[in-house]
């Protein structure tokens, strides 16, 4: 059961950002951003457990991310700059004209929350090496 299907459309937001995930920026990590994609896929079609799986990727990478700006001296504003890249990078895509504008809105409106969660983890481990490292 495809949301673009039961809105009588052709595409669904997540389908749509999967045709077009070359368009994304190459700073993004492309695992993390082709993982948040088919997690959106699998919810439109209630496929809850890949969902879940998939999201589990997005985490893994946004608390790898947390950890490698860390070690690597990047300052937190530059590591939400970094996401908030891929964030516009999606709704670029999602708002190119080309899918109607309600299903780009609420494509925009799940891709931000998901990108909050991504933020969340990353700076929350961001700050946990910090922590780890003024221990040791």
């Amino acid at each position: 059961m495809n949301l673009g299907i039961e809105l009588e459309r052709e595409v669904s937001p997540a389908i749509y950002l999967w045709d077009r995930k070359s368009e994304f920026p190459a700073l993004a990590d492309s695992d993390a951003v082709q993982a948040a994609i088919e997690t959106g896929v699998a919810l439109e079609q209630l496929e809850f457990g890949r969902a879940r799986r998939c999201w589990r990727r997005v985490v893994r990478s946004a608390r790898e991310a947390g950890r490698a700006a860390r070690s690597e001296g990047v300052t937190p504003r530059r590591l939400i700059a970094d996401i908030d890249r891929i964030r516009q990078a999606m709704e670029d895509v999602l708002f190119d004209g080309r899918l109607p504008p309600d299903l780009a809105a609420a494509g925009a409106r799940c891709m931000a929350k998901m990108c909050a969660r991504v933020l969340d983890h990353a700076l929350r481990t961001y700050w946990q090496s910090e922590l780890a490292a003024s221990r040791a």
